[in-house]
């Protein structure tokens, strides 16, 4: 499939480009933030790693670095203007999410957000930020996982708001559980989390004619994983005619590159960071976006040289705070 270059990707109307404007246009952005703490302990959580004290001297100062680098991205991920709807992962709490919006340059976007603490004991959780004038939720879930004899996890987010245009749109936010302690071993888990986001969408496709479906997050898994392609059931083969009731990957062109992807593990680039949309949004009708619309944020500042090329200019080395972002790339439409 040839794929294009487009400013805008996804659309309220079905106009000329010369015709739209920030207001008719809606971007999405999916972001890992590598572990985005405050310098403060929480109650029940094993967030200690990141207090004054611990080997990394999480400071004030180093938090607020952290917040405005993250802020830099989620703007440059903007381009034409504010992202609509930030879908952030390794959020720790409330108070992140209020620094983040409210004491960095991304305060002049009003960002508004949803969040709640999950139960994982670590504290990392997923969160949602949006612009009301661009989106507003109606109603707001949060899907919890529980494994027998494993740790609990964070929640997968699930919204469904309205849009400017009357349109209704859904989005997941998934984080899904890692591989540590080994891909295969770890496997189930990652099926479990497709399985219960599978389950929201069949009830979605069961009780409305048309579902407009957006799936992001860092899935811990590749295209070719049973998780993704099996129990969630989203296509690679971009190719029209799209089915309204089907997911499609839109990250698909990424597959088996090795000079790009959304994370880099022992020298090579792999996708874990996926843009999944129903066939609702392909097939030109109403709001669209365009399946070559999914783009890797793969920008100079978010690099830096190893020994294969470059990498993501991550924010911790072991215990060594640096300058950086993050170990994931920010992904968007």
């Amino acid at each position: 499939m040839k794929f294009r270059v487009l400013l805008i990707t996804l659309l309220f109307k079905s106009l000329p480009l010369s015709a739209y404007d920030s207001t008719q246009c809606l971007r999405i952005m999916s972001y890992n933030c590598e572990n985005l703490f405050d310098y403060e302990h929480d109650d029940g959580k094993e967030d200690y790693e990141y207090t004054e004290f611990s080997a990394k001297h999480w400071t004030k100062s180093k938090y607020f670095g952290k917040l405005h680098r993250t802020a830099s991205v989620i703007a440059r991920c903007g381009e034409w203007g504010d992202v609509g709807i930030v879908c952030l992962l390794e959020i720790e709490n409330d108070r992140v999410l209020r620094d983040l919006t409210q004491n960095t340059q991304l305060k002049k976007a009003g960002y508004s957000f949803l969040h709640k603490e999950s139960e994982d004991q670590r504290g990392v959780d997923v969160a949602l930020l949006y612009q009301p004038e661009k989106f507003t939720p109606l109603k707001t879930e949060y899907i919890k996982l529980h494994f027998e004899n494993s740790r609990p996890t964070r929640d997968i987010l699930f919204t469904t708001g309205v849009l400017p245009s009357g349109d209704t749109l859904s989005v997941f936010v998934n984080h899904w559980p890692s591989r540590y302690g080994g891909e295969v071993e770890s496997e189930f888990k990652r099926i479990e989390a497709a399985n219960a986001v599978r389950h929201k969408i069949d009830s979605l496709f069961a009780s409305q004619i048309e579902s407009n479906i957006v799936i992001v997050g860092d899935f811990n898994d590749y295209f070719d994983n049973k998780s993704l392609n099996k129990s969630l059931g989203a296509e690679i083969n971009l190719s029209a005619p799209y089915e309204s009731k089907k997911l499609y990957n839109l990250m698909t062109k990424y597959n088996g590159r090795d000079d790009i992807g959304t994370h880099k593990f022992q020298g090579h680039w792999g996708v874990l960071d996926h843009v999944i949309v129903s066939g609702s949004l392909l097939d030109g009708k109403g709001i669209e976006v365009t399946e070559d619309g999914a783009q890797i944020g793969f920008w100079e500042f978010l690099l830096e040289k190893d020994k294969t090329g470059v990498a993501p200019k991550r924010s911790f080395k072991g215990d060594c705070t640096t300058n950086g972002f993050s170990d994931h790339l920010p992904v968007y439409i």
